[in-house]
């Protein structure tokens, strides 16, 4: 995936390019022990993470390898891979190239280079979960074009972030669209109101074009944020698990 922000103001207020800085950010990940989502080239392939070293010396960066095996051999064949996390209600993601297997002695590790650009999108007023891609959260949106079916990347219960790859209908920051369509995996399907409040571009490594868009609810009923912080609650814990 490759960051494309829709503007010079927009690179200015979340994209990260000092070094100095970008290691701050990843050392407060590691030692905030926060779970990162690291996808392969093509947006699908997709592991649980964590950040064991930051090595400004060397100037590379070790992340745990996943529990699926299979997995961890996809996304170190990728060309490509972008990590994400959310850490204190904080977005952050970045770019990385190839994974290169080390082994630590007790555990498996990726090497990467330490990236030279970190997205970090600072306008989290809740805990936002990343979901994933093995059971994607969809949305539809009620466009004037008809229903935009997007692909749900974060959610709390103050908003979602949202992917779109049909490229003839896009999202328009300060729009707000009604009678779109939640389906959460395990809970269930909600009726809602979005507000967009900034949108930008991401192309996969194959190419294809798609289209980011943050949006916060509006008057969200009591039922539905309660459903949706039972399913952000229920999915960390599962995760968690994993990590015990």
């Amino acid at each position: 995936m490759k960051i494309e922000l829709i503007s010079s103001e927009d690179r200015g207020r979340y994209l990260v390019s000092h070094s100095r800085d970008i290691h701050r950010y990843l050392r407060e990940v590691m030692d905030g022990k926060a779970i990162v989502a690291i996808y392969g080239e093509n947006g699908k392939d997709f592991v649980l993470s964590t950040i064991l070293a930051v090595d400004e010396d060397k100037d590379h960066l070790l992340l745990e390898q996943g529990v699926d095996a299979a997995m961890n051999a996809r996304l170190q064949a990728s060309a490509h891979c972008t990590v994400a996390t959310t850490l204190d209600q904080v977005h952050i993601q970045f770019s990385c190239g190839p994974m290169q297997a080390v082994d630590l002695g007790k555990e498996a590790a990726f090497k990467v280079a330490m990236p030279r650009e970190l997205l970090r999108l600072q306008r989290r007023e809740y805990y936002r979960l990343v979901t994933s891609v093995l059971n994607p959260v969809k949305c539809l949106i009620n466009t004037s074009a008809g229903l935009l079916e997007t692909v749900v990347v974060d959610i709390s219960i103050g908003g979602v972030g949202v992917l779109a790859y049909q490229n003839d209908v896009l999202l328009k920051a300060g729009e707000a669209y009604h009678g779109c369509r939640i389906a959460l995996p395990g809970t269930g399907e909600f009726a809602l109101s979005l507000a967009v409040q900034n949108t930008f571009d991401i192309t996969l490594k194959n190419g294809r074009l798609t289209h980011r868009a943050c949006c916060q609810f509006i008057d969200l009923p009591a039922s539905v944020e309660t459903a949706i912080q039972r399913y952000i609650i229920r999915v960390e814990r599962e995760r968690r698990a994993r990590y015990v």
